[in-house]
């Protein structure tokens, strides 16, 4: 019985398909790569705006003290740290550390500055290497 053969050439071989899915395995990854990249720029930018908002908090809390307040009193240049503040964002926890600076800059004036670190993937207090937000204002006494 003789063989025929099709010589219609409109079909793909086996070889074509594979390398298209090849290309098309390497468009997905660099789509995941892209949105990874993009999901932890935003968890950093939401950690920041929530550093920013306890700072501001932080901020308003000492300004609205009485000048003589002992909370306002001189802290010889060092910061303290005040106790850590927990907040539950985008289904984790992030832990931050305010710090508190006093200096009297004369009778009637005082710089207070307001430190605020936390911590997100490598960069780590143990690192050497936080994420910081500082604010600062001057408060004077008033008549």
């Amino acid at each position: 019985m003789p063989l025929t053969v099709s010589l219609n050439k409109k079909g793909l071989t086996l070889v074509e398909v594979l390398i298209a899915l090849v290309v098309l395995l390497l468009v997905f990854l660099a789509l995941m790569q892209t949105a990874l990249v993009s999901i932890d720029s935003n968890m950093i930018n939401v950690l920041r705006d929530e550093a920013v908002n306890i700072a501001e908090g932080r901020m308003n809390e000492l300004r609205n003290l009485s000048f003589d307040d002992s909370d306002l009193n001189d802290t010889g240049g060092d910061f303290i740290t005040e106790n850590d503040i927990t907040r539950a964002l985008r289904n984790t926890s992030a832990t931050f550390t305010p710090s508190l600076r006093i200096d009297d800059l004369s009778l009637d004036s005082k710089q207070i500055e307001i430190r605020i670190t936390w911590e997100w993937k490598e960069r780590t207090t143990a690192n050497g290497d936080p994420y910081t937000h500082t604010i600062s204002t001057i408060v004077r006494r008033q008549e």
